[in-house]
């Protein structure tokens, strides 16, 4: 018996399936926020590549964090997401939200290719 009771604490301790999903979501809010805060400041930037770039990557950041947190008050939220980051998290965010991106970019080519092709349009009798 006490090595059930053990076993049970032992559990409550760990949280429950759903306490574990609640806070890997929180996580991933809270990542899917600090991309969302360097999009939008590599949208600062004067070079229009940068610009475009971070345009779209900075709206399916939005997407996500607005699915997870409709109520969000997005700016200053994200602003303070900003101001969390230290040079060093700022790096390394860049680089995992990058990352994210172009594994998205893959999927959006082969969403591409994989769609049926146009057919070309009859030309006219003259």
């Amino acid at each position: 018996m006490r090595a059930f009771l053990v076993a049970v604490s032992a559990l409550m301790a760990i949280g429950t399936p759903m306490q574990i999903a609640q806070a890997q979501d929180a996580d991933e809010s809270a990542g899917d926020l600090r991309c969302l805060a360097i999009m939008a400041k590599i949208n600062q930037l004067p070079d229009a590549r940068h610009q475009l770039e971070s345009l779209i990557g900075g709206y399916y950041y939005l997407g996500r964090v607005t699915a997870a947190k409709p109520s969000l008050d997005l700016p200053p939220a994200t602003a303070e997401a900003f101001a969390q980051m230290n040079t060093s998290q700022f790096l390394s965010e860049t680089d995992r939200c990058e990352k994210d991106m172009q594994t998205r970019g893959k999927t959006m080519s082969g969403i591409a290719a994989a769609m049926p092709k146009p057919q070309p349009v009859p030309k006219p009798a003259q």
